[in-house]
């Protein structure tokens, strides 16, 4: 069976490409691996506007072939991320697109921007703002007798780690997962506001790269994950390219 993946050499900590090294190949058959690697790349990553995607470019020439991509979130979506509270978004109006399948959001606000993802699906630009970390949420009605205003809730606002609501928990016995307790909270779901899940490991950078190496009839063994000075890390690894 195919190897589909081969070690790793992190050089930096914040990547823009992926390089593999082979002594001695030629400058058009490097072209032609770093084609077939973006390609292989553009097929397996997850893709919603399609921006990341056209954004891979393929790097090349004597000794060496890879992948350049032009946004960071390319590098997450293949390695992954921890769940994390966007403290960052504290009271900031937050651009969000959202799947609109029946057509209501686009009838409730007719002048909203709109677009269709690769996969085929309707979603409005909506915008939610973001209150500053401990702002509350305070609620006043009019007392009818006195005329006076009342505070009828006090609660914390939106901001990002506040309490939020619980949408999914445990099942119930006999369905409760084994080890998990009835009616918990499902793990990656906190309760609280403004908490992303977190984006899987896709690996999809690395196995584009060595299938591609493998159709190129290549000996893979291990790729560089690197910046634009990627040729003197490399060469501090005693790895040849020319």
């Amino acid at each position: 069976m195919p190897q589909v993946e081969v070690p790793e050499v992190h050089l930096v900590t914040h990547p823009d490409r992926m390089i593999m090294i082979e002594k001695g190949l030629s400058p058009g058959a490097a072209r032609a691996a770093a084609r077939e690697a973006v390609r292989q790349a553009r097929r397996r990553m997850p893709k919603l506007s399609g921006a990341s995607a056209r954004g891979l470019q393929p790097l090349y020439g004597k000794g060496y072939f890879g992948i350049q991509w032009a946004t960071q979130i390319v590098w997450y979506q293949d390695h992954g991320t921890q769940p994390f509270t966007m403290r960052s978004l504290a009271g900031k109006t937050i651009p969000m697109w959202i799947d609109d399948p029946t057509g209501q959001e686009r009838r409730d606000n007719p002048k909203a921007k709109t677009r269709v993802t690769e996969s085929g699906k309707v979603q409005v630009l909506i915008f939610r703002r973001a209150a500053l970390i401990g702002a509350r949420k305070k609620v006043y009605r009019r007392d009818p007798k006195t005329g006076l205003k009342v505070l009828v809730s006090d609660k914390p606002a939106s901001y990002p780690g506040a309490p939020g609501r619980i949408s999914r928990r445990e099942a119930a016995r006999p369905w409760t997962r084994p080890g998990k307790r009835p009616g918990a909270i499902a793990e990656g779901n906190g309760g609280v506001r403004w908490r992303h899940p977190g984006i899987k490991p896709r690996s999809f950078l690395n196995t584009s790269m060595t299938l591609a190496a493998q159709k190129t009839g290549l000996l893979a063994e291990r790729v560089y994950i690197a910046d634009k000075g990627w040729r003197n890390y490399v060469r501090l690894h005693g790895e040849e390219f020319r």
